[in-house]
């Protein structure tokens, strides 16, 4: 899809008070796709979406502050490769909003329990960048 079709979805949700989610691949992309301003960017690069290798930390901090840097209101979500709570803790320490997995809880043991244990994840790194923010 063009970047000029994507805008007009974006807008298009906007109208109808709806959130716009919007994926990115690359460190440039998020870039452009952050300049059409939609309500959430998931920066994931392609060859990544299902493996069991999340994205480097360079990645996650480099298509944060480039979104971030553009409109600081955009929700990142990292995902792509996620299969363990501390990489959901470490991306959002890092400055991510959130962290998504799919393949990475549908192929685990127990996905259930994965699941719960990426939720404390988010919940422990709130809870710690609160307590980071009062020092």
């Amino acid at each position: 899809m063009s970047l000029p079709a994507i805008k007009k979805t974006i807008d298009r949700a906007n109208e109808l008070d709806m959130l716009s989610f919007a994926c990115a691949d690359t460190i440039a992309e998020a870039k452009a796709m952050a300049q059409l301003r939609p309500d959430i960017i998931n920066p994931e690069p392609t060859e990544l979406i299902g493996s069991t290798s999340a994205s480097d930390m360079g990645y996650v901090l480099e298509t944060v502050k480039v979104i971030k840097e553009i409109y600081s209101d955009i929700l990142v979500e990292q995902a792509a490769g996620i299969t363990s709570t501390e990489q959901v803790y470490q991306f959002i320490m890092a400055g991510s909003d959130a962290a998504g997995s799919c393949s990475g809880i549908m192929n685990a043991k127990e996905p259930l329990a994965l699941t719960d244990e990426m939720i404390r994840a988010v919940q422990k790194a709130r809870e710690d960048l609160k307590n980071k923010r009062r020092e």
